[in-house]
C-alpha cells in the first residue's frame, strides 16, 4: 500500500509539472485585466480632467471575460458628449495581432475646488468675497452643485441662513433683486445717440436683466423694460 501511495504522489508531481508551463504559457498569451485597468486610467489623465487626486475604478471587468493578447498599444477612445467623471463607459481595443474592442463601464471621481460660506451668511444677504472661501471637496459628494467662480455669484443673495462651512450651491442662492414692485425708479430710453431718462415706477419685482413692467410717471403709459441696475430700467425705442 505504501509502494502504491508514492506511486500515485510521484505520478502526481509529474503532471503538476507538466500542467504548469501550459496553464503559464496560455495565461501569457492572454491580455491582463490590470493592462486594460492601466490603458483607461492613462487614457482619461490625458484628457485634463477638471479634477485633482483622480480615483477612476473599472466596474465592469468580469473574471470570465478573456482576450488575446495585444502586440501593440491598447486603444481608448470615448464617444462624443462623454462625460469623464461620475459614471461612465470608454471603448478599449487592439488592432493586431488579432482584433478586439470591448466596452467598459468606469466611475471617474476626485476632488475640485469649490467655494464655501467662510462664516454664517443671514437669508437675504448679498454674496460678497468676503463671505467666501476656497476648499477641495470630493466631487461624488456634491449632489446638489457647486460654484468654482467668484464671478458666478455677483448680485446674488442668500435664499435661506447659510451655515459656515457649508458648499455654495444653486438651491440656496438666487439673483438679488435689483428693483422692487413699488418703487421709484429711473427709465432710461435709447435711440440712436439720444438717451433720455424720465421717472417711473416699478410695476413688478425685477432682477438684472430680467424684463419688467413699469409705468411712466409722466406719460402715464405701462412698458415693459430691462433691468440694467439697481433702481434703473432700460427701453429702447
Amino acid at each position: 500500500m505504501k509502494i502504491l501511495q508514492q506511486s500515485i504522489n510521484k505520478a502526481l508531481i509529474v503532471v503538476l509539472l507538466t500542467v504548469g508551463p501550459v496553464i503559464s504559457a496560455y495565461s501569457s498569451s492572454l491580455q491582463s485585466h490590470k493592462s486594460i485597468t492601466s490603458a483607461v486610467k492613462h487614457f482619461v489623465v490625458q484628457q485634463n480632467v477638471p479634477l485633482e487626486n483622480l480615483r477612476i475604478t473599472l466596474t465592469s471587468l468580469s473574471d470570465r471575460l478573456v482576450l488575446p493578447k495585444c502586440g501593440e498599444l491598447l486603444q481608448v477612445s470615448m464617444a462624443p458628449g462623454t462625460k469623464l467623471h461620475g459614471n461612465t463607459s470608454l471603448a478599449v481595443s487592439c488592432a493586431s495581432p488579432q482584433k478586439w474592442k470591448i466596452h467598459v463601464a468606469a466611475h471617474i471621481d476626485g476632488q475640485v475646488n469649490v467655494l464655501i460660506a467662510r462664516h454664517p451668511i443671514p437669508r437675504g444677504t448679498v454674496i460678497q468675497n468676503e463671505d467666501l472661501k476656497f476648499v477641495l471637496r470630493r466631487y461624488s459628494q456634491l449632489n446638489y452643485g457647486y460654484y468654482g467662480s467668484a464671478k458666478l455669484l455677483a448680485n446674488m443673495e442668500a435664499k435661506r441662513n447659510i451655515r459656515a462651512g457649508q458648499v455654495l450651491t444653486p438651491n440656496i442662492l438666487r439673483a438679488q433683486k435689483m428693483v422692487l414692485r413699488g418703487e421709484h425708479i429711473t427709465i432710461m430710453a435709447q435711440n440712436g445717440g439720444l438717451n433720455l431718462r424720465v421717472k417711473g415706477k416699478a410695476l413688478m419685482d425685477g432682477q438684472m436683466g430680467q424684463m419688467i413692467k413699469v409705468k411712466n410717471l409722466s406719460s402715464k403709459k405701462l412698458i415693459y423694460a430691462r433691468v440694467i441696475s439697481a433702481g434703473m430700467v432700460k427701453v429702447n425705442f
